[in-house]
């Protein structure tokens, strides 16, 4: 058997304690063996539960011993995405790095060419895409089950955003990049490119605050994304009373229906129904979904005719969210997407 790949978990809150570290311990051709983690309460965690990892209270000690890692997983705040994956890849580490890549456009293509010039891999945690709710009604769509796909619509009802281990970063637009729409927005953007498989031509946003009245982020997002033949619409609140996730696809023969586990195919009068043995709505850190992420990712690091598929789709997500922010700053729908991220 050969060495596992060794690796370093950067930011030990919530999401790496309950969605990654379960993954990456179910692993045997990859390790985490270091921890960077400021907080002292956090990093004292990290060390219950990886004994024998080294521990650091700042990236920087980590990158200096980069000799001694393959991989760094990249689970901080947004706003400090882009300078951790340019350290890392410095350091000749491939990343694995948390939603949303970036925060804006410029940092995309900072990072995309930090990663291009050191021949590593950069792979951003798109894990809805891994769930079996997406999965399913992929293979629906790939079946032709309702015809040609003519809309899309995402709503995501949360009652409140997820909680932080430490600082609530949501509400700072400093350390998130912004709200709802970074949150669960990238989610949507990744899960319509997934679905339409088109290019977006052009976005429409509309972001309030119904909640959070003052924080310094939108809590509550509509967003429509024009395809050349599919329509796709977001609808994300973190001021609803309960917490539910609802897709509704419509096609030229028929609809279906995800509403959290439960999917429902309709064609004329013929209905369909099956309950998933996942939920959408079934917490925030989904480490079940993660470790199909490790997969993915593992793939990007053997096989070159991959490498780079997923790093393309978050260059999208990043145009699409700063056009939805263009957009609702000018109360008007936003430019073209340009043709390609890069």
């Amino acid at each position: 058997m050969s060495t596992p790949l060794r690796g370093a978990i950067i930011g030990f809150g919530n999401v790496a304690e309950r969605g990654h570290l379960p993954a990456w311990l179910a692993r045997g051709d990859m390790e985490i063996v270091a921890v960077a983690e400021p907080d002292p309460a956090r990093r004292a965690r990290a060390g219950e539960l990886l004994p024998a990892a080294r521990l650091h209270g700042d990236p920087g000690e980590l990158f200096r011993e980069a000799a001694a890692l393959d991989f760094v997983d990249i689970a901080t705040p947004p706003a400090l995405h882009a300078p951790l994956i340019v350290a890392a890849a410095a350091a000749g580490l491939h990343v694995v790095c948390e939603k949303p890549l970036v925060v804006s456009v410029s940092e995309y293509h900072r990072v995309r060419d930090a990663v291009r010039e050191a021949g590593v891999v950069l792979f951003t945690v798109h894990n809805w895409k891994y769930s079996e709710p997406f999965q399913r009604v992929r293979a629906l769509l790939d079946a032709d089950s309702i015809g040609p796909l003519r809309s899309i619509m995402l709503e995501t009802i949360r009652d409140g955003c997820a909680r932080s281990a430490r600082v609530d970063w949501r509400m700072s637009a400093g350390l998130a990049g912004g709200g709802i729409l970074v949150d669960h927005g990238w989610h949507g953007f990744y899960i319509m490119l997934g679905l339409a498989r088109q290019r977006p031509r052009a976005v429409r946003a509309e972001l309030a605050r119904q909640r959070y009245l003052t924080a310094d982020v939108e809590d509550s997002a509509e967003c429509t994304v024009v395809f050349p033949t599919v329509t796709g619409r977001l609808v994300l609140t973190w001021a609803g009373s309960e917490r539910r996730t609802r897709w509704l696809l419509e096609g030229r023969d028929g609809v279906i229906e995800v509403d959290d586990d439960r999917i429902s195919v309709r064609r004329g009068e013929r209905v369909e129904s099956f309950v998933c043995s996942e939920s959408l709505s079934d917490g925030s850190h989904h480490p079940e979904w993660f470790g199909r992420v490790l997969e993915a990712f593992r793939r990007e690091l053997v096989d070159p005719a991959v490498r780079g598929e997923n790093l393309s789709e978050a260059g999208q997500c990043i145009q699409l969210l700063s056009l939805a922010y263009t957009s609702h700053a000018n109360a008007a729908p936003a430019p073209l997407v340009p043709a390609a991220a890069g």
